[in-house]
């Protein structure tokens, strides 16, 4: 058994062995139970072991092992506390990383054609979003007529069929106008008083689909003294990552991290609106691309990108610079915020809860997480993380809060599906107790 999570090690994919320290981890993981709320993964895994009369991790079959891994949606929050996490070299000590097996693990599915037919097709075209949303928001208005046909219907079987997205999931609509091209034809603003300058790194989600939240945080950047532009960068590829495709991830990651290094290095720090790309080009990049070159990008990537609410934060504490609180506009008295996973696990604490307690709110965190790590929790079979919307969406129609706030527009989806409420961006909230007007 080779303990390695390197890429470029012939044992990565090598499924005799990928096997074996699934069944090593898991046993560990079975003697722990800690991570037992926290996704579909480990009430999964310990269902099948509870149910032998002798649980060993050893003697569950390849098939049930691909049942835990497909129930992962990569929100890594089972590392967060982990008594058993063994860090970055190794686990030499006997420690576990089920973040990182879980996308080892996918990886040798998608190298021996262990994904399904279904699987398959979503790697296809559900892993490629920035293709999708090229095509649909040049016909917008049959996009959105097809992803917005009643789940479960004959018309959402058949785009599931082709595309390998869920037919019974909420999906996002497609926006009549893409994000850069409303940046690049809105006129040029002149900053009375310039205190940072950033590229906007927008995400396939902003870019096609949730382009209000892109513009509302150039406006209030902009309203804050910083220069905003937008990357040359494409999707970050979490989809593809997700998708077990290492080999185009890769390809993909040492592209970004080279734009978004030279964007960089021109006097900018980078900002991503939404946490799965955020978390993706800080700290999954630079553990798949080869070239040294690639590898000083990614460090610098990973040092200078920002979670959009986390970048105003960061500033506001800092001694040169002066976040304006004068708040004209409407101010929620009472805020329901859904902390991200993927924030919290990188340890950045919350951000958009903090950003939103200068217009004088109230605001109560809720930490469950949604069970929707990326796009790829989108696919056909994906649904593992349902019973966990479910019971977040529980604890939402119990607080109080006037709005429910979160991170993420996909897991903004899930908890409209099961809650009935369409959540802000921290951004969106800020923006109109500024008095800035919403724009479609």
């Amino acid at each position: 058994m080779t303990i390695t999570y390197d890429p470029v090690d012939p044992a990565y994919t090598d499924e005799p062995d990928v096997r074996r320290e699934l069944a090593r981890t898991h046993e560990v993981c079975h003697g722990c139970r800690r991570c037992v709320g926290l996704c579909g993964v480990f009430p999964t895994l310990f269902d099948m072991l509870d149910s032998m009369a002798e649980p060993a991790a050893d003697l569950l079959t390849p098939a049930q092992q691909d049942q835990v891994v497909d129930a992962c949606v990569h929100c890594t929050l089972c590392a967060v506390g982990c008594p058993n996490e063994h860090g970055a070299t190794g686990a030499s000590d006997g420690g576990v990383d089920v973040p990182r097996l879980m996308l080892r693990a996918r990886a040798m599915q998608f190298e021996h054609g262990h994904l399904g037919a279904t699987g398959r097709m979503a790697a296809r075209v559900l892993a490629r979003p920035d293709k999708v949303g090229r095509v649909a928001t040049k016909v917008p208005a049959l996009a959105n007529r097809v992803v917005s046909v009643s789940n479960g219907s004959r018309v959402r079987g058949v785009l599931e069929r082709f595309t390998g997205a869920s037919s019974v999931r909420r999906l996002g609509t497609f926006a009549t106008e893409r994000f850069s091209d409303w940046f690049a034809d809105r006129p040029t603003i002149r900053l009375q008083r310039r205190q940072a300058a950033v590229t906007l790194f927008p995400t396939c989600i902003v870019e096609y689909q949730a382009t209000s939240i892109g513009k509302d945080l150039v406006k209030v950047y902009e309203r804050n003294g910083i220069e905003c532009s937008v990357s040359a960068a494409r999707c970050c590829g979490a989809p593809l990552l997700h998708s077990g495709d290492i080999e185009a991830f890769a390809e993909v990651a040492e592209e970004n991290m080279a734009r978004l290094a030279a964007e960089i290095r021109a006097g900018t720090d980078i900002v991503v609106p939404q946490p799965a790309c955020a978390h993706v080009l800080t700290v999954d990049s630079i553990e798949y691309v080869t070239s040294e070159q690639a590898r000083r990008d990614a460090e610098l990537v990973a040092e200078r990108t920002f979670d959009a609410a986390g970048y105003l934060m960061t500033l506001h504490r800092g001694d040169h610079y002066v976040l304006d609180t004068d708040f004209e506009g409407a101010v929620p008295q009472r805020i329901t915020y859904q902390a991200s996973s993927l924030i919290r696990a990188r340890g950045d604490g919350f951000p958009g809860r903090d950003l939103m307690r200068p217009p004088g709110a109230r605001i109560d965190v809720v930490h469950e997480p949604t069970g929707i790590g990326g796009i790829w929790s989108m696919r056909a079979g994906g649904d593992v993380g349902d019973a966990i919307t479910q019971r977040l969406a529980e604890q939402l129609d119990a607080a109080p809060g006037e709005v429910v706030v979160s991170d993420s527009h996909l897991a903004s989806l899930a908890i409209g599906e099961h809650a009935g409420v369409v959540p802000q961006h921290p951004l969106q909230v800020i923006a109109r107790a500024y008095g800035i007007p919403e724009e479609t």
